[in-house]
């Protein structure tokens, strides 16, 4: 074990019916102190990925990361200073990361490769350590008032050459900033204080300020100031909108789904071709297949099912079976769809697919009544 000892986690898996729909990947997302964000980031989650069948954002894996009993300035400071007893921990705590940590979760849990670190403070300096130092171990990053003064501003000092140095396709970071400068004062303020009262904030504007004049432009990135929020109030705040930030092309329709599924002005084929577009671009932004809900789809396909719009129905059930052909409910499906229209023979043939999958006592009962009626 790399850090020598047990570390507790808070993980939070999506819920989904794995007996009728296949079992998606998820992205992850790493909360540095779990034990005080892990709460909230899964409230958001579920309220803008589940709730009322939001898909602002996708479902995702969440592992709170809880801090041992005294050692969570060892692990979140990647320098040691003699100011912080058991300082300077934070390279071998990235390593447990990469070694570990994300090895484990990829093996127990159906992780997706997109992966998303968060942390507030010096979590969030060790957010910025870990973008600046080890790239490539996230996607994206979100570094929530983050201590950048620490150890004299050691990290901002380097990363004024490293963040220029770096290629940083696909990566994604969200800054956030919050009010900690006096009564009075003001960020052009700030930038000219040299008291010890503003070396954080300043620290934080240092950074952006070396973000906004890289020289290459691959990085997508944000930074926000959050003028009514102090240091302690700003997580919850700064985490909503990161992640709305970081995941702003996941949502299909833009609008509401009823605003276009149902919109007769797009012909199926047109319709077919939007949603295929939409899910190949975020592929391609993620790095990853990105897939429609299983579950979602099929909802879809029964609805217009049960409207008689047959062209629309069966639009999105082979849909289904383009993006899920290992599910043996895309065929079920397509079977009752080709039921509905009377073609007995299209019928036998999805369930009898479906069957091969997994054989389902309801489906070999319907199969077996269609054989028999069809050879009356």
């Amino acid at each position: 074990m790399i850090l020598n000892e047990k570390r507790s986690l808070w993980i939070y898996t999506p819920q989904i019916d794995s007996s009728v729909f296949s079992k998606p990947s998820y992205p992850v997302l790493y909360v540095l102190d779990g034990e005080n964000n892990f709460l909230s980031l899964m409230t958001i989650i579920n309220q803008l990925g589940v709730i009322n069948g939001n898909k602002v954002l996708p479902e995702m894996i969440i592992v709170g990361i809880i801090n041992t009993p005294g050692n969570r300035v060892r692990d979140l400071t990647p320098s040691k200073n003699v100011s912080f007893r058991n300082s300077g921990g934070g390279e071998n705590f990235t390593l447990f990361l990469e070694k570990e940590l994300i090895p484990y979760i990829n093996k127990n849990y159906p992780a997706a490769p997109y992966r998303t670190l968060i942390g507030h403070s010096l979590g969030g300096l060790m957010v910025m350590n870990t973008l600046i130092n080890h790239t490539s171990l996230f996607s994206a990053y979100v570094a929530i008032d983050p201590s950048m003064s620490y150890d004299q501003g050691k990290l901002l000092t380097n990363s004024r050459t490293l963040l220029q140095e770096k290629a940083l396709t696909r990566t994604s970071l969200f800054l956030g900033m919050a009010n900690t400068m006096n009564p009075g004062m003001d960020t052009s303020a700030v930038r000219q204080d040299t008291t010890q009262v503003t070396q954080h904030i300043s620290a934080i504007l240092n950074l952006s300020d070396q973000l906004k004049h890289r020289s290459m432009h691959d990085l997508k990135w944000n930074f926000k100031y959050y003028p009514d929020e102090d240091h302690a109030s700003i997580p919850l705040i700064a985490s909503y909108d990161a992640l709305k930030f970081i995941f702003k092309h996941y949502k299909f329709p833009q609008t509401q789904p009823v605003n276009l599924y149902f919109d007769k002005r797009y012909t199926v084929t047109e319709l077919k071709k939007l949603i295929n577009s939409h899910y190949q671009a975020l592929s391609d932004e993620m790095g990853y297949t990105v897939r429609p809900p299983e579950e979602v789809i099929n909802r879809f396909g029964y609805i217009f099912l049960q409207q008689k719009d047959n062209s629309r129905a069966k639009m999105f059930f082979q849909l289904n079976i383009d993006y899920y052909p290992e599910s043996f409910n895309t065929y079920d499906s397509m079977g009752d769809y080709y039921l509905s229209e009377e073609d007995k023979s299209a019928a036998i043939h999805y369930f009898e697919k479906a069957l091969t999958l997994k054989n389902k006592p309801d489906i070999r009962l319907k199969l077996e009544k269609l054989k028999h009626t069809k050879a009356e």
